[in-house]
């Protein structure tokens, strides 16, 4: 079976290549931006081949898709951070939409002219269901309504894959993840964030202080080995359902991951919150519900947070402060 794994280099696209590398049978192909790929992926360097593509050019696109045949895409390229699609939107609707579309359209393509069936796994996000505080968990059966670009991004790609399925007969699994964290991940997702801080702090690198912004809003994160595991699974579902979300089903306030890098740490720090760390679209309160997944593939989340913090601190610890992961998954 080949798999082909757009935005390969990144946060989650590395994490997917460490899962698939464990199973038999399956050829992976990645697609990045720049040559070689980043530091996500430097400790698989020649496990698979790296495909130089552009995710908004459709015609390398299909090309690539043309060229290497995958029996199933997971499309994780795109642009991931709120506040990036706030300063620039065209980039953000650019690479979520556009970029969805090129997957698109050239799996399309390749059935419509006679090619094999490609399964196409998109990713869209847990925000495109906007300020949700009451009647939580939220199912897949609420309504879309984004609160921001990346969010209006997200929901555009996502109504976009349901009319290729159900317009074009494509077969498209749609994810909503809900907030994921573990080692690799940006300095501006907030686990990586406390994750440095603390590990800086223990290395006597810095004062006994982590800035933050908001430590009162409750979020529901999942571990992304976890995450992975779930998209994975997603492909030989029982159900004929294709809109998933994928969360933990917890919701956990922000202060205790700090509580918990404390312990974890052994480091007692005072919280000192800064104006350029807080957000004017905070929801105050987000939980999922996984249950139309777990009835599909049987998935659970394994990892608990204080582990996946655990391996953030250890991950920033070892690695130190060089080097800024990005935000964005390479296209």
């Amino acid at each position: 079976m080949r798999v082909l794994i757009t935005g390969i280099d990144g946060f989650v696209g590395s994490h997917m290549a460490e899962l698939l590398l464990g199973v038999e049978g399956v050829e992976i192909h990645g697609t990045v931006l720049d040559a070689g790929g980043g530091n996500n992926i430097s400790h698989l360097r020649g496990a698979f081949p790296l495909h130089q593509v552009n995710i908004t050019d459709a015609q390398q696109v299909t090309a690539l898709l043309g060229e290497v045949r995958p029996d199933r895409v997971i499309h994780l390229a795109g642009q991931a951070f709120v506040p990036d699609s706030l300063v620039s939107p065209v980039n953000t609707f650019q690479a979520n939409i556009i970029g969805g579309v090129s997957i698109l359209e050239a799996a399309r393509l390749q059935q419509r002219h006679g090619g094999h069936d490609i399964a196409v796994l998109l990713v869209s996000s847990g925000e495109v269901y906007g300020r949700v505080n009451s009647s939580l968990p939220v199912t897949e059966e609420f309504p879309l309504s984004p609160t921001n670009p990346y969010a209006a991004s997200k929901a555009s790609i996502d109504m976009i894959a349901q009319q290729y399925a159900s317009s074009f007969n494509v077969n498209v699994i749609i994810v909503r993840p809900f907030n994921h964290a573990g080692p690799r991940q940006s300095l501006l997702f907030v686990c990586s964030d406390f994750g440095r801080q603390f590990a800086e702090i223990a290395a006597g690198n810095r004062s006994p202080e982590v800035y933050v912004g908001n430590i009162d809003v409750w979020r529901d994160f999942t571990d992304v080995r976890d995450v992975v595991r779930a998209y994975w699974k997603l492909f030989d579902r029982t159900s004929k359902d294709f809109l998933f979300n994928v969360c933990s089903g917890r919701a956990v306030q922000i202060r205790e991951l700090l509580v918990m890098l404390q312990e974890i740490s052994a480091i007692k720090v005072e919280a000192v919150a800064t104006q350029d760390r807080r957000r004017l679209y905070d929801v105050s309160r987000v939980v999922g519900s996984f249950d139309r997944l777990r009835q599909a593939t049987g998935w659970e989340p394994h990892i608990p947070l204080r582990q996946t913090l655990l391996d953030v601190f250890s991950y920033w610890s070892t690695v130190g402060s060089a080097g800024r992961h990005e935000a964005t998954n390479p296209r």
